[in-house]
């Protein structure tokens, strides 16, 4: 053990530093594994501050495993989070993306990891809660083609080496032909291209769900007002926002836009006449009817939830408040409807789980069409016990994760328990 590795490894170091250390000492893989299935077992030479790190992020929730690795070769540091494997094996999205701290990419991962849990159990998918990070350490931009190729087949055989307990998927800054390229090196992929017979970007179906709670949380609290009549405000036109804005100007909605990214603020100004642009910074200043946060998590705090100036927040970006239980009380305190983005940005994973079995888009449209009667359902159901909406679903979600997969168990904690030997 390190006196030195002890000191130096805290929330504040920096990814170059993290992968700088690990050189030091000769490390290049590990994992931190939930004490109830390694029985103590240490893991990996000089990890016992990094598991402190881990257990002692915000983060943190009982994580079956967490794996990480440093691929010298491409300046990047892999990392997969194993939430919950009751159900399947953990599935969610890689996300590939440069962070300022190790604490803050291990927030994000551990805290969407247990969201694909929450999310799997809800859609009544037979798959576990999993996320992956590829942090370049030199930042996520201006990767040119032929090292971004190397990337993802490096972190493909990363993943291979977990023996399918993570199904990587499309996520954040990645494509169905990274997915691709993944699947060069193992088959424990989905969102891949049409021409591969997957499912591609999933983004059009996720967007497709939210704007069904839309549609139903307006008729639940106002029946007689119609949606035409309402203002959307979505935060974040990426590939989920911006159809999400498309999905709402043609209901006839009026439609306000904000991104960081000017070109796709006005590729969405001259696609839909009459749009307008709020600035990323007035985003609480503005009124409207619907707030849709659809970029990244962690937009609603304690400060925000009294600037808001609307009646509804339904948006498709995971983990929009920074701490779920607080929040969604003091947002209902204020009379405004939160629909957990748990319980409605799930059709990009039952997206990848209909990839699974065969693609059939009608089951996908059905799959959208059922968000709208279950969106009804959570609220009647929060209005007739006199909890939030957050509540009633977070309770589901508990309730549905102590289903073990009907067929092979609780398979994930054995292929951890083989893996141990290894770390």
């Amino acid at each position: 053990m390190s006196d030195t590795l002890q000191i130096s490894i805290g929330p504040k170091i920096t990814p170059n530093d993290f992968f700088l250390r690990l050189k030091e000492l000769g490390v290049s893989r590990g994992a931190v594994i939930h004490p109830s299935i390694s029985a103590g077992q240490p893991l990996g030479e000089h990890l016992t501050a990094f598991d402190e790190l881990i257990r002692g992020s915000a983060g943190y929730s009982d994580h079956e495993a967490v794996f990480f690795m440093a691929d010298a070769e491409t300046n990047c540091l892999y990392f997969v989070f194993v939430h919950n494997t009751s159900r399947g094996m953990a599935q969610g999205g890689t996300r590939f993306l440069g962070y300022p701290t190790m604490g803050d990419m291990l927030f994000d991962g551990l805290r969407l990891s247990r969201a694909m849990t929450e999310k799997n159990s809800v859609a009544q998918i037979w798959w576990g809660g999993g996320k992956a990070i590829i942090c370049p350490i030199d930042g996520h931009k201006n990767v040119d083609s032929d090292r971004r190729k190397r990337i993802f087949e490096n972190y493909g055989k990363f993943v291979a080496s977990l023996n399918g307990v993570y199904v990587a998927a499309e996520d954040m800054n990645t494509t169905p032909e990274d997915m691709q390229t993944i699947l060069s090196q193992n088959r424990f992929v989905t969102c891949l291209p049409k021409s591969a017979g997957g499912s591609s970007n999933p983004s059009p179906w996720t967007a497709g769900g939210v704007f069904q709670a839309m549609l139903a949380s307006v008729k639940f609290a106002e029946p007689d007002v119609p949606f035409k009549d309402k203002t959307v405000l979505v935060q974040g036109v990426g590939n989920v926002g911006s159809t999400i804005a498309r999905l709402a100007y043609a209901a006839g909605a009026t439609v306000l836009v904000a991104d960081p990214y000017q070109p796709a603020v006005d590729q969405i100004l001259k696609e839909l006449p009459g749009t307008k642009a709020v600035a990323t910074d007035a985003i609480f200043d503005v009124d409207c009817d619907i707030f849709a946060p659809s970029a990244r998590g962690g937009v609603i705090g304690p400060d925000e939830v009294g600037k808001l100036r609307c009646k509804y927040v339904i948006g498709a970006a995971n983990n929009q408040l920074v701490d779920d239980v607080a929040q969604s009380e003091a947002l209902a305190a204020r009379g405004i409807w939160y629909l957990p983005d748990f319980f409605i940005n799930r059709m990009g994973i039952v997206n990848c789980a209909n990839e699974q079995y065969g693609y059939l888009e009608d089951d996908l449209e059905a799959a959208v069409k059922k968000i709208y009667d279950d969106v009804l359902w959570l609220l009647e159901e929060a209005r007739k016990e006199g909890k939030t909406p957050y509540e009633v679903a977070i309770m589901q979600a508990r309730k549905l994760t102590t289903e073990s997969h009907p067929i092979m168990g609780h398979r994930g904690l054995r292929i951890i328990k083989d893996l141990l030997d290894r770390y």
